[in-house]
This record gives C-alpha cells, sequence and structure tokens, in this order.
C-alpha cells in the first residue's frame, strides 16, 4: 500500500510566493516618488534664465537700451532663455506671418496706428514669433501687445518692455507644467497602484500560508489515520468477531472503507506535494485552479476520513463492550441530559409532561451507570451480549423522550409561535442550529462524529440528533412564545463593529464625488489665470502720504459731517485715509488693504496746464481725454512731481520707483476733479492683469466734486481708489497653468476615486483589524473568566457530589444509580471543559484570535454556562428534598 509522504509529519510545505508583486509595488511606488519629485521641482521652479533685450534707438517713453536692461535686472528671468527685439515701426509681412525675425526669438513693435490705438482689439500682428506664424499662436501674440499696451497706459516706459517679455516668457517660454493640480494627481496614480498591487500579494501570501498550513493539517490527520489502521483493524475484527452477522458485515464494511479512503489519500498526498514542490513532469502538473481545488478536496476528505476512523473505533468499542465504551455513551447522553434540563426548568407549565420527561431522564442515566459498574472480570462475549441490550433500550428511552417531548411541543406550540409553512421551515432550521450549537458545546466542535457515531451504532431511526432535536424544539417554542411568536433575536457577535459599508458607499460615491471633483477642479483650471472672486490678502496699510500741488483749488466739500475733515487739505491725512480703508474692511467681505507697502503722492493737477478734455457726448458725469493726450501728460506729471519728490522715480529708469504711487488728480475748470490711472513702481505682467486697463478709467474718468455727492472728501475718495489699486496689485503677476482642461479633468478624477478608494480601503482595513483586536480581547478576557468560573465549580465539587448522590440518590427511585450517573457525567463535562481551557490557553498568542478560536471559546463558555446552572439546580432540588424531610 503507498503510504503518506516521508515529509516529517506537521512541517508545513514552503514555496516562495511570486517576487514580482513586490518588485511591482516597490517600482509603482518608485514611479509615484519620481513624479512627485519632478512635481514639485515643476510646481515651485522659478525662472533662472535671463532674457536678452535688443531695443532700437529713437524709441519713445524712455525705451532705450539702457533704460530696459536697468528696469530688467534681476527680474526679466525665464525658464528658457529667449531673446526680444523691439522696435517701433509696424512689423512686415514675413516678420510676422513667416516668422523672419533674425536673431530674435521674439519681434515686438511698440508703435500704433493713431487711427486705431488698440482701444478695442489688440494687434496681434505687431507681435511675431521666430520660425512661426502670428496666427498659431494669436491669443498669445495679442496678450503680449496687451500687457505693453496697458503698462504704457500706466505710464510705464521701460517696465512696460519688461511686462510685456514677462508674459512671453510665461505664455511662450515656459516647458513645464507648474499646476499642482495635475502633479498630485499623477504621483497618486502609481501609488495607488503599488497599494492595490502590494494588498494583493499580501493577499495571496495569506491564502497561501492558510492553504499549505490547511494542507499539512490533511497531512497530520492522514499519518494519524495510517498509523493507527492496524489498531482499528485489530477493534473491528475483535467486535466483529462476537456479533451477530449483520452487524459484524456492517463493521466489516465500514473498515473497509476506512482502509480504501486511506489507500487513495495517501496517492493524492504524494501527487499535491510534487506539485507544490514543482517536481511533476509538466503534462501530469495540475493547473493553479486545478490544484487548488483538488487541494481544499484533500482537506474535506481527511476531515472525513478522521471522522469515519473516529466512528469506527468508537462503534467498535461499543460494540465489543470495551472499558471506553462508557465515556462514549457518556458523551452521547451529555446534551441530551443538558437539553432536558433546561425543558424541566419549565416544569410548572407543563407538569405532567415534565414528569414523564424527568422519568426517562432517570432511566437513560440508569443505563448509562450499569455500563460503569460492569466488572473487569466479566467475560467478553457476555459483555457484547449485555451492551446490544443496552443499546436497544437506549433506543427505547430515546423513542420515549421524542414522544413526550413531541407532545410538550404540541402543548406549547400556537398559531402566534407557528403560524404557517415559511415559520415552519425557519422554526426546523433554529432547531436543528440549536441541536448542533448544543453538541458542539458539549463535545468541543465533534458534531460530524457525533451524529456519525449515533448512526454507527443504529439510534435515532433515521434522525441525526435523535431526541435531542425534540427537546431543542420545545425550547424554542417556549423562547418564541415568550417573545410574542418572533424567533428569539440572535446572540450578540462578541467584539462587533459597525458593518462593512455597502456597495453604494464603497463604489457610487466615490464615483459621484470623483466626477464632480474633475468637473469643478476643470472648469477652475480654465480660467486659473484669472482667479477673479478669490479672496484677497493684503493687510498692509498706507506707507505714507504726500500732496504735490494746491487742494485750495478744488472746490470744498459742502456742509460735511461733523466727525469728517472740513476742508480738502484735512482729508488729505495719512491716519484719515488709513482709517477710512480700515473701516471698509468691517462691512465688506471682498475688501482688503494693500498687499505691499506703497508711498501715495496726491498730485493735483490743474487740468489746462496737462490735458485738452471735452465733455463725454454719452455720460455727463464724464470727460474724455485723447488717449495720445493723456500718454504725454502722464510723462510730464512724473517729470514734475519727481522734481519736488526726488524719490518717486528711479533715475535709472525714469519710471516710478518701486513702493511709490502717484495718484493724477485733473482739477478742472470749476473746482471738480477727476482721477487718472495710478501711476505705480507695481507694472502689469500675466494673463488678463487688471493694472492699466484704462477703459473708463483713464479715457473717461469720472468727474467728482459736484452734485449730490459734493459733500464727500477727496481724502475719501482716494481711500476708495487705494482699495482699487490693492485688488489690481492682487490680481497682477498671474500665471497660465500650460495643462489641458480636459486633462487635468481625468486626473483629477481618477486620482480623488483611487484615493477615496484607498482611504476606503485602508479605513477598513483598520476597522477590521480593530474589530478583530476588539473582539479578541474581549475573548480572551472571557476565556480568563471562563477559568475563574471553573475554579468555583472545582471548588464546590464535593459539596456537588453531596448533594447529587448522599442526599438526591437516597431518595431516587433507581436506588441512586441515575444520580451517579448524573455526577460523573457532571464531572466528565467538567473535566472537558477544563481541559479544552488549558489547551486555549496554551495556544500561541498568534493563534489566538479568528473566528475558529472564538468558536471553541464559545462552545466552552456555554458549556460552562450549563454546568454552573446544573450545580445551582443541584444544590436548589438538595436544600428541597432537605427541608421537606426537616419539616415534613
Amino acid at each position: 500500500m503507498p503510504g503518506p509522504s516521508q515529509r516529517p509529519p506537521g512541517r508545513p510545505l514552503r514555496r516562495r510566493p511570486p517576487s514580482r508583486f513586490p518588485f511591482l509595488a516597490v517600482s509603482l511606488a518608485g514611479v509615484s516618488v519620481v513624479l512627485g519629485a519632478i512635481g514639485l521641482q515643476q510646481v515651485t521652479a522659478q525662472p533662472t534664465e535671463r532674457i536678452t533685450f535688443v531695443v532700437e534707438e529713437g524709441l519713445p517713453h524712455g525705451i532705450t537700451q539702457e533704460s530696459v536692461e536697468a528696469a530688467a535686472e534681476g527680474i526679466a528671468l525665464s525658464h528658457e532663455p529667449f531673446t526680444l527685439h523691439v522696435v517701433e515701426r509696424e512689423l512686415e509681412w514675413d516678420e510676422y506671418s513667416n516668422g523672419e525675425t533674425g536673431d530674435a526669438d521674439i519681434m515686438l513693435s511698440i508703435g500704433n496706428d493713431p487711427e486705431d490705438p488698440d482701444l478695442a482689439l489688440h494687434d496681434a500682428t505687431r507681435v511675431a514669433f521666430a520660425g512661426e506664424d502670428y496666427g498659431d499662436d494669436y491669443s498669445t501674440a495679442a496678450t503680449i501687445r496687451e500687457t505693453f499696451v496697458n503698462n504704457r497706459t500706466l505710464g510705464h516706459g521701460p517696465h512696460a518692455i519688461i511686462g510685456a517679455a514677462l508674459t512671453a516668457a510665461d505664455l511662450k517660454f515656459d516647458p513645464g507644467v507648474r499646476t499642482p493640480l495635475l502633479w498630485a494627481p499623477l504621483a497618486a496614480l502609481p501609488m495607488f497602484a503599488a497599494i492595490l498591487v502590494m494588498y494583493r500579494w499580501m493577499g495571496r501570501r495569506r491564502d497561501e500560508r492558510a492553504r499549505y498550513r490547511a494542507f499539512g493539517e490533511a497531512q497530520l490527520r492522514l499519518a494519524r489515520a495510517v498509523l493507527e489502521l492496524e489498531t482499528l483493524q485489530l477493534r473491528v475484527e475483535v467486535a466483529g468477531a462476537q456479533l451477530d452477522r449483520t452487524l459484524q458485515a456492517r463493521l466489516q464494511n465500514d473498515g473497509k472503507r476506512v482502509r480504501g479512503l486511506t489507500r487513495d489519500l495517501a496517492r493524492t498526498e504524494q501527487s499535491l506535494v510534487a506539485d507544490l514542490d514543482r517536481t511533476s513532469p509538466p503534462l501530469k502538473a495540475r493547473s493553479a485552479e486545478q490544484l487548488e481545488a483538488d487541494l481544499q478536496q484533500f482537506a474535506a476528505d481527511t476531515l472525513d476520513l478522521q471522522r469515519r476512523a473516529d466512528v469506527l473505533a468508537q462503534a467498535a468499542e461499543v460494540r465489543s463492550g470495551h472499558a471506553g465504551s462508557r465515556s462514549i455513551l457518556d458523551r452521547l447522553a451529555l446534551p441530551l441530559l443538558q437539553s432536558i434540563d433546561e425543558v424541566l426548568a419549565h416544569h410548572d407549565r407543563y407538569p405532567a409532561e415534565a414528569r414523564a420527561l424527568e422519568a426517562h431522564r432517570a432511566r437513560l442515566l440508569a443505563i448509562a451507570q450499569e455500563v460503569a459498574d460492569q466488572h473487569a472480570d466479566e467475560q467478553a462475549a457476555g459483555l457484547v451480549t449485555r451492551h446490544g441490550r443496552l443499546l436497544e433500550r437506549w433506543n427505547a428511552v430515546e423513542k420515549d423522550i421524542r414522544a413526550t417531548a413531541a407532545r410538550m411541543s404540541r402543548r406549547v406550540a400556537s398559531p402566534k409561535t407557528v403560524p404557517n409553512a415559511t415559520h415552519v421551515r425557519t422554526m426546523n432550521e433554529a432547531v436543528d442550529q440549536r441541536s448542533r450549537a448544543r453538541v458542539s458545546a458539549a463535545t468541543a466542535g465533534a458534531t460530524d462524529s457525533f451524529t456519525g457515531l449515533r448512526a454507527a451504532l443504529g439510534l435515532g431511526h433515521g434522525v441525526d440528533l435523535g431526541p435531542l432535536q425534540a427537546t431543542e424544539r420545545v425550547l424554542e417554542l417556549i423562547d418564541r412564545r415568550e417573545t410574542d411568536g418572533q424567533p428569539a433575536p440572535p446572540p450578540p457577535v462578541t467584539g462587533s463593529m459597525p458593518a462593512i459599508p455597502s456597495g453604494l458607499v464603497v463604489l457610487v460615491l466615490p464615483l459621484l464625488f470623483s466626477l464632480g471633483a474633475g468637473f469643478v477642479v476643470s472648469a477652475q483650471i480654465e480660467d486659473s489665470h484669472i482667479q477673479y472672486g478669490r479672496t484677497l490678502t493684503g493687510d498692509r496699510p498706507l506707507a505714507g502720504l504726500q500732496v504735490y500741488g494746491d487742494p485750495a483749488e478744488l472746490a470744498g466739500p459742502v456742509e460735511p459731517r461733523e466727525t469728517e475733515p472740513q476742508t480738502q487739505a484735512d482729508s488729505l491725512d495719512l491716519d484719515y485715509v488709513r482709517e477710512l480703508m480700515a473701516r471698509s474692511l468691517e462691512y465688506s467681505d471682498e475688501g482688503a488693504l494693500l498687499p505691499a507697502d506703497v508711498e501715495l503722492t496726491v498730485a493735483l493737477l490743474p487740468s489746462e496746464r496737462y490735458i485738452d478734455y471735452a465733455p463725454d457726448p454719452e455720460y455727463d458725469h464724464r470727460i474724455a481725454i485723447d488717449y495720445w493726450d493723456l500718454l504725454e501728460a502722464q510723462q510730464r506729471v512724473k517729470q514734475d512731481v519727481a522734481a519736488e519728490f526726488p524719490e518717486v522715480l528711479d533715475p535709472r529708469t525714469a519710471d516710478v520707483a518701486l513702493g511709490q504711487a502717484i495718484l493724477p488728480v485733473w482739477i478742472l475748470e470749476d473746482g471738480t476733479y477727476a482721477f487718472d490711472n495710478f501711476l505705480t513702481g507695481e507694472f502689469s505682467v500675466g494673463v488678463s492683469s487688471r493694472m492699466g486697463a484704462y477703459a473708463f478709467t483713464g479715457t473717461k474718468p469720472t468727474v467728482h466734486g459736484a452734485g449730490d455727492m459734493a459733500d464727500v472728501s477727496l481724502g475719501w475718495r482716494v481711500a476708495y481708489e487705494l482699495e482699487d489699486l490693492g485688488r489690481a496689485m492682487e490680481y497682477n503677476r498671474l500665471t497660465v497653468d500650460n495643462v489641458s482642461p480636459a486633462a487635468v479633468f481625468w486626473a483629477v478624477f481618477l486620482s480623488a476615486w483611487t484615493g477615496i478608494l484607498t482611504v476606503i480601503m485602508l479605513g477598513l482595513a483598520v476597522i477590521e483589524a480593530g474589530r478583530r483586536r476588539v473582539g479578541t480581547a474581549t475573548v480572551r478576557r472571557q476565556l480568563s473568566g471562563l477559568r475563574t468560573d471553573l475554579e468555583h465549580l472545582a471548588l464546590g465539587l464535593d459539596l456537588s457530589r453531596l448533594d447529587m448522590v448522599a442526599v438526591l440518590g437516597l431518595d431516587s427511585a433507581t436506588g441512586g444509580r441515575a444520580e451517579q450517573a448524573d455526577q460523573r457525567l457532571y464531572e466528565s463535562a467538567l473535566v472537558t471543559a477544563w481541559r479544552e481551557v488549558d489547551a486555549l490557553e496554551r495556544l500561541p498568542r498568534r493563534e489566538q484570535r479568528g473566528e475558529a478560536w472564538e468558536a471553541r471559546v464559545n462552545h466552552v463558555r456555554r458549556l460552562v454556562t450549563t454546568l454552573a446552572t446544573q450545580q445551582a439546580d443541584v444544590a436548589r432540588r438538595a436544600d428541597e428534598l432537605l427541608r421537606s424531610q426537616r419539616f415534613g
């Protein structure tokens, strides 16, 4: 007969899990780190390459090679170097259409058609890109030209060129993607994939360890069956020689099936070991799916082999009258007797059936005691005959118990407890579950061997668990009746945690949220260069205030309030203007102070000395100024103010110095006034910057100092204008995210979805780990409590013997035999519970977890609870008997 593998018993097979998964996970994590580093470098990168300027001679607005280079010092930087050629003439066709720009990368014409000063549409043909048609980059060309015009409107000369160059650097010479909205998702996706790969690898390793552990346990079961096969065969032959032919043939057939199954499993084990060790020939090797199925079947078959062998050995012992038959019959009787004890607790409701059931219980215990009282010197033949009769009597008692329990069930049952066929089915399922749980608790989980042994001994007449199901049905009906006909609630799960979210939460909601996030972010990225409506952060008050000109030329405020300055000169006070600006923050959610320190010069300028104006034909409260006159006037204003306050201008560029600002106030003939744009050291840079927007503010300013608002001082209006300046400064220098909104949508959607799933997956893992930890800790505490309970039961063992045997046994109809058997079963169950608790506590810490371990603890807990109840009931009955004898 082929034997099992020569591998030492208990030594699990080991096979290194596939290494490609950890390698792939580490590689993906590395890709994520690299992408994150690249993204961080891209997002935080600052331009370092200098922009080269070539400026033709004779340009207006103070634009020279020297002034532009002075203005460019330290600020005209780009991510890629390029050369900007500045001219005043119109660009030729070959220059802006064919890209023939010579050695320059960009050509910019600062000239204008006097009949079309770019007030409505900026002339993109005044910008040329080397080797390109301006039409291919029309928007970029128009934006560069617009930036120059905006700065020119602010009174800048050289800085207008710098602003145009920086806008070109952002739009044309920045190959990188600077938005974290793209790089963050790109870095997150490989990391999520790495987590998934590692999760799968860890799952495969866990499954593989469980598979090898299960296979090792199956090998041990098979090895035990092989080692005990000869002993089992001897028992079968000894028992069969003393039985009638029918029972003899039955035992021998069962023995043949066990031997045949053992041989088949031995051959299967050898082939499985070869496949697991990868030593099988390629043509005979199992596929992965077939190997998994065969391993599971091998484990199930070895369990069945163990059950069959145990059942056959125990049946042979009982049939032959072996000394071990006593403990076997005790194990068969214990669950039934415990169930009957619980039914008898309700004896006051059904006294007739309870008395009959108690008599059957005593008969069954008396039979068990007869087996225990056998003398060792009796002849084996006599033992076999006697055991055969005992089994017949045992079967008859079980039949009477079933009949009595059935009568009691009919009395307990009502339309509420069992109203229809559906409830009948659920009732049967509940009874079967209760019965098997009872057997598992009393036999430490050996339910299959229990039912198989009953069948081998011919007990139950086709009913797996015999009269136990009848008594458990009575208990189930009583429970349902006490809960108004509803099934009893399931017992609470030890250490339970909130249920795992449904598929709606895990899949659908993250998907919807990710879609929404993708739409929102992609819509934002389309306008990210504008960002109007964002929260302003300016917190700097006006740094200084000085006045150029005579405030007396202004018409004074008409009937100003007592808390306000009474003259225009008084209103041009630094503290007053600061107070007004701070006060506006209390009433406006969109207000802010200045984003940088600014010293303001209010230039009060008689209009006849600087500009020619006319009433605006469309609006009575506005005047119209010719654009070219305005530009010339601004240059004169800078020079005049610098003559009195030289710090206002930068001597190298003749533009307003950084940190300085001039607010031209045109004083009209009647003392009313109008504001020009601020002339500041800040220059317009970036796409759609608000600085330099001259429409309706530069060439068509509003007239103040007359009408309903005549009592508003100039200082109040200066504070209001400064708020607009702060807002324009914050919206300056905006850059373009060079990324497609569609790309951002998919990146954000995928990263949000995978990120949420990652968080959910990790969260569920943490919850599950916490649930297991809490559940395991709770069960360990229960196990410790069971040890204490068993110690209390053991301390009361002598008293229990006195109560059961000495007290109740003397008044027994069986002469004390039933009580002796009852006490012996009680002590046997107590020993079983003690050994099981001891075995559970000796398990390694890593094995003291999981459903199987918790189930074993629950089985012992139920057994200990039953034993404690039984001990208390014995003490009560003994006390009642003694009192009745003492007091009559």
